[in-house]
């Protein structure tokens, strides 16, 4: 969906590639032996052996702003997981069957197939079958289910412009969401329609399921909306290795074994947590760069630029301060940085002072 919402079977890597042991297949130079190819065909049955769930990965920034009571984020991932293995499968199957030289005597494995199989892999008819069969039958019949008992524990409130306390605050969050069935209906549908493959038939799933909760199709309600804004602070350096880059700092928190948001972010290359005060300092500055282009702007009369302070028509005269303190606001409170929100406050009641 974008690099903060991802999920997949976690690839595999030729164990020689580490070692620089794979030779250039344009310009063969000498052919494996008989036993290192037996050695290596045995690696990979062995690897795929290995339980699918163990290379199966979940990254989904919307499921945290899902409710955690009645299990709704775990119901969201026993979905989506789901589909993910049962497709996965699939297509491993589809590989072995029209895998060029497949033999019952000699059977290739999946990363056997040539690199023109891989990509002529959508269009396999088997597996478009099967998936659009899978969402149709059983992942519909589960759906339905699970979407029963959240409309039935947890009802929500119709009232669309307060949020419910059943939503988690997460720095990142804007929208007021206040309906439990209808935002875990509107997020697995999202990630499922990402497959092309299977569109027609989640559209009917969608739509079958909006009419359970009572929500109109077509209804600004049942709308999908990124639940979490995003602010990127660039050129983000680590002190520990000096591995540069740009963080969000609403979609890429750190996460524990449990999904809990930590109180920091940690570096991808490194894994040591950044220095929260360098953050908080950056952040500052970026609100008084707001602050400064505020008071520099011209004034606004009707339309026209106005330069003049003493001008006779600045009662009618509108000001704007760009500031983005809402984000901000949550990032401070979420990850303690007092200094943050007092700077935030301030700039809140100067804005009032000239409004």
């Amino acid at each position: 969906m974008d690099p903060a919402n991802y999920g997949g079977i976690k690839g595999k890597v030729d164990s020689r590639i580490h070692y620089g042991e794979v030779r250039d297949w344009n310009h063969p130079e000498e052919e494996e032996s008989e036993e290192e190819e037996v050695a290596r065909e045995e690696e990979e049955e062995e690897g795929e052996q290995t339980d699918v769930e163990e290379l199966l990965e979940n990254n989904w920034n919307i499921m945290q702003f899902l409710p955690q009571a009645s299990s709704c984020q775990n119901y969201f991932l026993m979905i989506v997981s789901a589909y993910i293995v049962a497709v996965y499968h699939s297509m491993k199957e589809e590989l072995r069957r029209n895998a060029p030289g497949s033999t019952p005597i000699k059977r290739r494995s999946t990363s056997q197939v040539s690199q023109e199989a891989l990509g002529e892999l959508r269009a396999m008819p088997g597996m478009i079958t099967f998936s659009q069969d899978y969402v149709a039958n059983e992942l519909t019949q589960s759906f339905f289910t699970i979407t029963q008992k959240i409309q039935k524990k947890m009802a929500g409130s119709r009232n669309a412009t307060e949020p419910s306390d059943l939503f988690p605050v997460l720095p990142g969050s804007y929208l007021p969401l206040n309906n439990p069935a209808l935002e875990f209906i509107k997020y697995v549908c999202k990630v499922l329609s990402l497959d092309a493959n299977i569109t027609n038939q989640v559209n009917k799933l969608r739509r079958d399921l909006l009419r359970l909760i009572e929500v109109g199709e077509f209804s600004e309600a049942a709308q999908f909306q990124d639940p979490c804004r995003s602010y990127v602070l660039p050129e983000v350096i680590c002190r520990n290795c000096n591995f540069c880059r740009d963080l969000d700092l609403c979609k890429d928190p750190a996460l524990s074994q449990d999904r809990l948001v930590l109180p920091g972010w940690l570096c991808p290359n490194c894994h040591v947590q950044y220095d929260t005060d360098a953050i908080e300092m950056a952040l500052v500055e970026a609100l008084q760069k707001k602050l400064m282009a505020f008071v520099l702007q011209d004034l606004v009369s009707t339309g026209i630029p106005c330069s003049a302070h003493s001008c006779g028509c600045l009662s009618l005269n509108t000001f704007t301060l760009p500031l983005a303190e809402g984000v901000f606001q949550n990032i401070a409170r979420h990850y303690g940085m007092a200094y943050l929100l007092e700077t935030i406050e301030w700039l809140m009641h100067t804005k009032l002072q000239f409004q």
